[in-house]
């Protein structure tokens, strides 16, 4: 059956019952955070968005103690991984009021309803992107994911996950994958939980990092973050009763902290972040090999596909850069610029 289009009018009712909901969230947040300051807060201190709730953000204080909190109308959207100042409300410092948040190092953005950006989480500085040897990793999207890392910016690690499913068949394909990766100058990590195998160089790599990891459904995430955490489901439930909301796993973006050092972040829906609003510059900023040639072109406004004195053409002819990276290349700039 053909989905249904949705006309213009229905466009126009969704966006704004969409815009009243945020409006009603909005006001419920400055209606609580004013009843908090005329009961009465303390002296502001800092604190780390653990994850938002709509209608309340939980905020961990220096003793990693979990506070229910409200937003201040002017300060946006935050999202996990948002460092903030709050202060605590005098009749239950289980409770306060986020009244600054400090400058973002990153954002990662997802787009939202009619295609405006919507942000998921911050200040992240490593993209962990995972495939598996079953369904068999797609380069094109690795490639995307890498081009999202570098304009990030964060550092991308590729995983490779279910290496005990590798088999005679594939394992050509998955060796030469990893090779060419790791030829270009990426961190590849192999990984199974069945073998216990790669852990350790994982929670290496994730140690003095705020890491998320990004991947089509099916490629082990949840399990990863399982074995990584064998702890989480008593943390998710001291996040259920910190929220007062019940449990948010499969729809909130959630900030963990490692036992062996460095944070993670779960979040469901971050397959869907890209390349929107991206421009040439970025998607060529995202092929760590082909940018280095940048600048040496015969002409300062070169597309890198049919001008005479191209460098970029000219490493492709010398086999310094891979025919399937560069086909990677044009195929995003078809698809994600104008």
């Amino acid at each position: 059956m053909a989905k249904k289009r949705i006309n213009d009018q229905q466009q126009r009712r969704i966006k704004n019952i969409q815009q009243k909901r945020r409006e009603k969230v909005a006001d419920n947040q400055q209606e609580k955070s004013d009843k908090l300051s005329q009961q009465g807060l303390g002296a502001e201190q800092s604190g780390l968005v653990i994850t938002n709730y709509g209608r309340a953000l939980i905020v961990e204080d220096k003793e990693k103690k979990l506070h229910r909190c409200v937003a201040r109308r002017n300060l946006g959207a935050l999202v996990c991984g948002d460092q903030v100042i709050w202060q605590a409300a005098l009749a239950d410092n289980n409770e306060g009021v986020v009244v600054a948040v400090e400058e973002r190092q990153s954002l990662l953005q997802k787009p939202g309803f009619g295609g405006k950006l919507k942000p998921m989480a911050a200040n992240i500085d490593q993209i962990i992107i995972v495939s598996a040897v079953q369904p068999e990793p797609k380069p094109y999207l690795i490639d995307r994911y890498l081009i999202a890392a570098e304009n990030l910016p964060a550092t991308p690690i590729i995983l490779i996950n279910k290496i005990d499913l590798l088999e005679d068949k594939n394992k050509d394909n998955i060796t030469k994958l990893v090779k060419d990766y790791q030829d270009i100058g990426y961190k590849v990590i192999t990984s199974s939980k069945v073998t216990d195998c790669g852990f350790d160089d994982l929670l290496e790599t994730l140690q003095s990092h705020t890491s998320i990891f990004v991947g089509l459904s099916g490629v082990g995430k949840s399990s990863l973050i399982n074995h990584l955490m064998p702890e989480l489901n008593i943390r998710v439930g001291e996040l259920s009763v910190a929220s007062g909301e019940g449990t948010h796993t499969t729809t909130s973006s959630t900030l963990y902290t490692l036992p062996e050092g460095g944070i993670l972040i779960d979040s469901p829906g971050v397959r869907d972040f890209g390349l929107w609003n991206s421009t040439t510059e970025d998607i060529l900023h995202g092929y760590i090999e082909l940018k280095k040639y940048i600048g040496h072109c015969k002409f300062s406004n070169c597309s890198h596909q049919h001008e005479p004195g191209c460098a970029i053409q000219q490493a492709l002819k010398d086999g310094k850069i891979s025919q399937l990276r560069f086909n990677s290349y044009l195929k995003a700039i078809q698809e994600y610029t104008t």
